[in-house]
C-alpha cells in the first residue's frame, strides 16, 4: 500500500497471475547490453500477470491495464525480518480500518491517527516505497522504469472498486523477488526533467507533442504524508480538476474510488529522496495534468496543453 524508450527492446514474457509460476518455456529473448530491459506486466480486474523473479538494475516496465478499472503498481521493498506473508497480516488491514472513516464512523483526522497507531513501526522504518507504474485507466499501456536493488518487493494497486473495496483486498498483491544477478540495462535518457519538491512540480524542458521520456527526481516529500509522486491525465472538456483532486486523496470516502473522473495516463509512485524514476509518454494534442496523490489539493498540480 503506498502510503523507454526508444530502442525495440526484448520482452520478458509472464504467464499466470498470483501464485503462479512464470513458464519454464518464456524466457527472455536474446538482448544487448545497450538494451533495456523489459518486463511486461498485464493489470486486470483484480490480479498482475507478472514474473515472479527478475535481475537488479534499471528495470522498465510495461503495464498493460486490460482491466475495466484504472489500475497502478507500487513496488515496496520488504525488510530482511519481514515476510510477505506477514506483511499481508498486519499493513493491509490496517489501512482498511483506517478507511473507516467512509462509514462516517470515525472523523478523517481520527483516520490517519489510526493509521499511524496501528501500522506496525517496521513499516514507518523499514518499508521502502521505490516507485512503479502510474495510474493507468483501462486500455491504456504505460512505461515506467527504475533501479531496483537485490530484495524482495511488495507489488500492489490499491484503487477501490465501486464498492469502496481496496483492489489489494481482492487479490491485487503479490510478491516480487529481485535477484542478485544485473540486467545489464543502460539508465535512460529524458527528453524533460520534473523535480518533485514540496508541494511543486519544477519542470525543466519542453512538454511536446509525440513521444518522449520524463525523469521525476524526488527532492523532497512533504512532512506528515505519504510522500511525492506523479501521474498525468488527460483532461477533456467535462473534465473538472477540482473532483480529479479531491478523487485523489485515497482516504476520502469516494478517493480512488472506481470509476474515475478523468483517463489517466501513466507516470511513477513514490520513491524515497534522491531516487528518480523515468515513464514514457505519447502526447497528442490536448489538455493535461501532472498531478500528485499525495497532497494534491496543496498545489502539486500542473496544468498544460499540447498544441
Amino acid at each position: 500500500m503506498k502510503y523507454m524508450l526508444l530502442i525495440l527492446p526484448a520482452a520478458v514474457a509472464i504467464s499466470g497471475c498470483v501464485g503462479e509460476k512464470a513458464s519454464v518455456a518464456t524466457q527472455p529473448q536474446p538482448r544487448t547490453a545497450a538494451s533495456p530491459y523489459v518486463v511486461e506486466v498485464t493489470a486486470r480486474d483484480y490480479r498482475f500477470a507478472a514474473p515472479d523473479s527478475i535481475p537488479s538494475g534499471w528495470i522498465t516496465f510495461r503495464m498493460s491495464n486490460a482491466g475495466r478499472m484504472p489500475h497502478f503498481i507500487l513496488f515496496q521493498r520488504l525488510p530482511d525480518a519481514v515476510s510477505f506473508e506477514q506483511y499481508l497480516d498486519e499493513v493491509p488491514p490496517a489501512f482498511g480500518v483506517a478507511y473507516a472513516v467512509r462509514d462516517g464512523k470515525i472523523t478523517y483526522e481520527q483516520a490517519l491517527e489510526k493509521l499511524v497507531a496501528d501500522i506496525p513501526p517496521w513499516y514507518w522504518s523499514e518499508v521502502k516505497q521505490m516507485g512503479g507504474n502510474g495510474l493507468a485507466s483501462g486500455g491504456v499501456t504505460t512505461e515506467t522504469t527504475l533501479y531496483l536493488a537485490p530484495g524482495r518487493y511488495t507489488m500492489e494497486c490499491y484503487i477501490k472498486t465501486d464498492e469502496g473495496i481496496f483492489h489489494t483486498d481482492l487479490g491485487m498483491i503479490r510478491e516480487l523477488t529481485v535477484t542478485a544477478e544485473t540486467a545489464n540495462a543502460p539508465e535512460p535518457k529524458a527528453d524533460v526533467q520534473i523535480a518533485l519538491q514540496n508541494f511543486e512540480f519544477v519542470i525543466d524542458g519542453s512538454l511536446k507533442r509525440g513521444k518522449q521520456v520524463i525523469a521525476a527526481t524526488f527532492e523532497e516529500h512533504p512532512q506528515g504524508a505519504l510522500g511525492n509522486d506523479i501521474h498525468l491525465v488527460r483532461l477533456d472538456d467535462n473534465t473538472d480538476l477540482d473532483k480529479v483532486i479531491d478523487w485523489m486523496d485515497w482516504l476520502a470516502i469516494d478517493g480512488l474510488r472506481t470509476p474515475a473522473p478523468a483517463r489517466f495516463l501513466g507516470g511513477t509512485h513514490e520513491m524515497p529522496v534522491g531516487h528518480t524514476a523515468y515513464f514514457k509518454l505519447d502526447l497528442q494534442p490536448g489538455s493535461y495534468a501532472f498531478i500528485a496523490e499525495s497532497a494534491a489539493a496543496k498545489g502539486m498540480v500542473h496544468a498544460f496543453s499540447i498544441e
